[in-house]
């Protein structure tokens, strides 16, 4: 096989090999998210990373590889694991119904079983979550009003990070007396939701900063919600970093990371007496079961028996 020359959406494309090269960009094309396509893109990569190392053409592949590159994989998680392989079987899978093979060689590649109801990610207690706020509070010098008005919307209201960055300036707006923001889920679908007024306050700073350094009207203002200096919106690696410095700096030990973000949300709303569906609605979850995950993750700690045993033991 000849070496990578170039990248499609992430994907490494074959010079020469014109039937992969057009498979991964129809395939990648299927998916509506950007961020499917990314992350799908980014595991399909590896799987052919592996076939150049191993001397394997990807449409020559059978089970075993499959099983050997889920070896090559680890250590990563069991969801991490299981999320690779099935994007690949997806790229597999697409091959078969386009008449490029017979049959997916990952169909019967093992897969590790992912407990239903338990996710990685644990969301911050209410005091960590007050800490992280007042840490970004803190935080100074010229992106501090941006650090701020990001950690408040990422805590009090929730989003995908990918919906986070993906908000434009234009996405604000009023509704029947309400501050609002609206957002662009998988899928396309969209949500409008409710800005407390903390929040709202926190990114009428910012943004009445930036007008005032790009020079032009607050009213006039466009581009990306959260942006660069130059313009550009936040990416993903933007947003990683500066949750972990403002969770640094409120002394949270634990990793902390955007989505664990998310997790708050919905911990702490569940707490206060939000319901499943309500929060399903606010997290833009397209089925219960996905919002049951973040609860019950949290419940698995905080409602362990042991603790009852224990007090009755003494």
């Amino acid at each position: 096989m000849s070496l990578p020359e170039r990248v499609i959406d992430g994907v490494v494309a074959r010079d020469g090999e014109a039937v992969l090269d057009r498979l991964t960009q129809a395939w990648l094309l299927s998916f509506s998210s950007p961020h499917t396509r990314s992350a799908y893109g980014s595991d399909l990569a590896q799987w052919l990373a592996f076939c150049e190392r191993h001397e394997i053409h990807p449409l020559r592949a059978v089970r075993v590889h499959g099983d050997a590159f889920a070896r090559w994989l680890e250590p990563v998680s069991p969801r991490t694991l299981a999320r690779k392989l099935s994007a690949i079987s997806s790229w597999y899978a697409y091959a078969t119904d386009e008449g490029v093979l017979e049959s997916n060689p990952f169909t019967r590649v093992r897969r590790p079983k992912v407990e239903r109801f338990q996710s990685e990610t644990v969301g911050l207690t209410e005091d960590e979550a007050r800490a992280l706020v007042a840490a970004a509070d803190a935080t100074k010098g010229p992106t501090a009003l941006r650090t701020a008005a990001f950690i408040r919307l990422m805590i009090e209201l929730g989003p995908r990070v990918s919906e986070a960055l993906s908000a434009t300036v234009d996405d604000l707006g009023h509704q029947r007396g309400h501050r609002t923001l609206k957002i662009v889920g998988k899928g396309q679908k969209t949500r409008v939701r409710n800005l407390p007024p903390a929040t709202a306050a926190a990114l009428d700073a910012y943004l009445d900063d930036r007008a005032r350094l790009a020079g032009v009207a607050r009213e006039k203002l466009t581009g990306p919600l959260f942006a660069t200096a130059g313009g550009r919106a936040l990416d993903r690696a933007d947003a990683y970093r500066l949750v972990v410095k403002v969770a640094k700096a409120a002394g949270l030990e634990s990793k902390v990371t955007p989505h664990a973000l998310r997790h708050t949300f919905a911990t702490v709303a569940s707490d206060r007496g939000a319901s499943v569906k309500q929060l399903q609605q606010a997290l833009g979850h397209s089925s219960s079961s996905t919002t049951d995950i973040y609860i019950h993750t949290r419940d698995n700690l905080e409602r362990d028996p042991s603790q009852i045993v224990a007090a009755v033991i003494g």
